[in-house]
């Protein structure tokens, strides 16, 4: 028998990189270390149900992590735990349970704790009073049923220094499963956090304000350290830094170069930036410490939809941003989206030939139709304001759009579908996007690389059967 047992469920369709769930294994570190015991169920690569775990391992409490992609799921595995043993304490947490603990706990019956923020030391706490026998509501960060009422505590502290955290229990998960691609180099890598929190407010992300929008650093000692192990330990030959930001700190990103330098390590690495948070000598920094491609996102060439996105960059910065990149050798992926708030067809057209313009510049176009909408966001308030939303939607009821699958989208996640850009505009905009995709030798490799993925697949082939039934209506 043991304390607790971690579980992070499948998603179907794979819409994101199969990566560790270093939430879940932050929060075993830190449960660890003060004596409890746990493991880790990762249902993105273990094949056994929940019910074979839970014979295996006997466990007081089950944790389920999530994501919006995923919460039907997480609700799913939380009716399971209770169907197999209604005394175990079921505790939910993440971004989307953050944002949407009252309305789960409303709706989810066999929900009984949702943790809400960081997650380490509010769950120590946790099982501490649960284990005195006392009331939780104590605690900061936690929604819970006292009675016949829910009960949301206020906001827990953040977690500050960040390396007081015990490294990730990366031993409890099965380690070889996981591996991201690293493109244009084929090296097997792994995910790494090395901050959390962004200040950037863009309407249609919540990561700012999962975290107070404050931002806290792991120092580059701690983050090295944890490097060389998991390079030792498992295999991996190059980095994906997973941090929201990585450059928005400058102090912290030339001191993460500088302790590669110092400890003569030699591998390559990749981060999300932001246009307006680097310049040439940052750049050039970070290429002699091993990173070789750059994210970020310009979303939008109309300056009037950055605006309105709340993006707070301008176009002229994407233009320089993109011409000092390549200038200096580093590779660029680069994030467009489409349907954003008051954007009309003129700012599409405007996009697209901003892509088009600039395509020497951009190594990979990362781009999409339809703009997702999630719990905690500008979005989401301004969706619910002006209708945007079904009046009786919430977050934790049954939701199921068949349409996005026009669009490429999860159909389990509402997107922006206004009056000037409909599903047909966004339909249109997603077959000129993947059109694009399959331009030329790099599109031909593109599209045999996505021909051999049997979930791509069955995208492209829903993509194809749109184009012809644009083309038998008259549409195209």
């Amino acid at each position: 028998m043991i304390d607790l047992l971690l579980t992070n469920p499948k998603e179907e369709g794979a819409f994101f990189e199969r990566m560790p769930p270093l939430g879940l294994a932050y929060i075993a570190g830190k449960l660890e270390s003060r004596g409890y015991s746990v493991r880790i169920v990762d249902f993105e690569v273990e094949r056994r149900p929940l019910t074979y775990w839970l014979d295996m391992y006997q466990p007081k409490y089950l944790g389920i992590s999530g994501t919006s992609h995923t919460r039907f799921e997480s609700f799913r595995l939380a009716k399971e735990a209770k169907g197999y043993a209604p005394e175990i304490v079921t505790i939910y947490g993440g971004v989307h349970a953050t944002f949407t603990g009252v309305n789960t706990l409303l709706h989810v019956t066999e929900i009984d704790y949702v943790v809400c923020g960081e997650g380490e030391d509010t769950t120590v706490a946790l099982f501490d009073r649960l284990a005195a026998d006392a009331d939780p509501g104590a605690i900061c960060g936690i929604c819970y049923r006292r009675g016949g009422n829910i009960v949301q505590t206020p906001p827990a502290p953040r977690i500050i220094p960040l390396d007081s955290l015990p490294r990730p229990a990366y031993r409890l998960l099965n380690m070889e499963q996981y591996s991201v691609g690293m493109d244009f180099l084929g090296r097997k890598a792994i995910s790494l956090l090395t901050s959390r929190g962004c200040y950037a407010k863009c309407s249609f992300c919540s990561a700012s304000r999962m975290f107070g929008h404050k931002v806290t650093t792991h120092s580059a000692q701690r983050m090295l350290d944890d490097v060389e192990f998991l390079f030792t330990t498992y295999g991996y030959e190059g980095l994906k830094i997973f941090d929201s930001t990585f450059t928005i700190d400058k102090e912290h990103v030339y001191e993460f170069c500088d302790e590669i330098a110092n400890r003569k390590l030699s591998f390559p690495w990749e981060c999300e930036i932001r246009i307006g948070s680097v310049d040439g000598k940052m750049l050039e920094k970070m290429m002699d410490a091993g990173c070789y491609y750059v994210n970020f996102g310009i979303e939008s060439a109309s300056q009037r939809v950055l605006d309105l996105m709340r993006k707070a960059i301008r176009v002229e910065q994407a233009v320089e941003l993109l011409n000092l990149c390549n200038s200096v050798g580093l590779r660029t992926k680069v994030f467009f989206s489409f349907g954003h708030i008051g954007e009309t067809k003129d700012d599409v057209v405007k996009t697209f030939e901003f892509i088009d313009k600039h395509a020497d510049t951009i190594s990979t176009l990362a781009s999409g139709a339809g703009v997702r909408i999630y719990p905690g966001t500008y979005l989401e308030e301004y969706a619910f304001k002006n209708g945007f939303l079904p009046r009786d939607f919430e977050w934790s009821l049954p939701y199921d759009d068949p349409r996005l699958d026009n669009i490429m989208q999860t159909r389990s996640i509402p997107v922006l579908v206004q009056p000037q850009l409909g599903y047909d505009e966004l339909e249109r905009i997603a077959l000129q996007i993947y059109s694009r995709k399959f331009r030329g030798w790099r599109g031909f490799k593109y599209g045999v690389k996505k021909v051999t993925d049997w979930n791509k697949l069955k995208k492209l082939s829903r993509l194809l059967r749109i184009k012809m039934r644009n083309v038998l209506l008259g549409k195209d």
